[in-house]
C-alpha cells in the first residue's frame, strides 16, 4: 500500500510541477494567460508565386536556343505562364516558339512572327499547316523536344569504343577455335515432329 502511494504521490507532484513550469514558460514568452484567447499579431505576407517546371523549360530554352539564332530574346518565364493563364497549353506554347524561331531565322524579315502571332496562326489554320508555312517538319519540335533538350547534363556521355578485331583466334572472352557465332541447328521443339 505504501508502494502505490508513493507512486501515486510522485506522479501527481510530477504533474503539477510540469503544469506550473509550463505556465511559467509560457508567461516569459508573451502567451496569453490561462482562459483568454491570444490576439493575433498580424504578420505581412508576401504574395508567393509558384514557377511552373514547363514554363522554366520553356524560358531556359529560348535563353540557349534564340540568341545562337541571332534573336534577341524579350519572352520571359511570366510571359509564358501569362499565356499559359489565357488558356494556351504549354505544348501550343512550345510549337508558337518553335514558328517564331523559323520566322526569325529564314531570310525573309516580313514575314517574321511574334509569339502571339504565331499562337493566333496555329490556332487558326493548325499546327501543321503553320509549320508548312516555314518549311517545318511537324514531327520532334514539340513540348517534347524542347524539354529534352533543356535537361540539364550531369552525366558524361560516353564515347563508343573502338570494335575489337576477330582474328584466327575467335571472338574475345572464347577459347581458341570457337567463335561466337551459333550453329544453324533449330531451336528445340521447333522443325522436329514428336516420336
Amino acid at each position: 500500500m505504501r508502494r502505490i502511494f508513493a507512486v501515486v504521490v510522485g506522479v501527481s507532484l510530477g504533474l503539477a510541477l510540469a503544469l506550473g513550469f509550463g505556465w511559467a514558460m509560457a508567461r516569459g514568452v508573451g502567451a496569453a494567460p490561462l482562459g483568454e484567447e491570444p490576439t493575433p499579431t498580424p504578420t505581412p505576407t508576401l504574395p508567393v508565386t509558384r514557377v511552373h517546371p514547363v514554363a522554366l523549360a520553356l524560358a531556359r530554352w529560348i535563353s540557349q536556343t534564340f540568341p545562337q539564332a541571332g534573336i534577341t530574346v524579350t519572352i520571359s518565364v511570366t510571359d509564358l505562364m501569362a499565356l499559359q493563364a489565357q488558356g494556351f497549353g504549354y505544348g501550343e506554347i512550345a510549337r508558337a516558339l518553335q514558328l517564331v524561331l523559323a520566322s526569325q531565322t529564314d531570310q525573309d524579315p516580313a514575314n517574321n512572327l511574334t509569339l502571339e502571332q504565331a499562337l493566333t496562326l496555329g490556332r487558326q489554320i493548325g499546327w501543321g499547316q503553320a509549320y508548312r508555312l516555314y518549311n517545318l517538319h511537324p514531327g520532334g519540335r514539340g513540348l517534347g523536344a524542347i524539354m529534352r533538350s533543356s535537361k540539364p547534363r550531369s552525366f558524361a556521355t560516353p564515347s563508343p569504343a573502338a570494335t575489337p578485331s576477330l582474328s584466327a583466334q575467335g571472338a574475345p572472352g572464347f577459347p581458341p577455335g570457337l567463335s561466337k557465332e551459333k550453329d544453324n541447328k533449330p531451336p528445340r521443339g521447333i522443325g522436329r515432329g514428336r516420336r
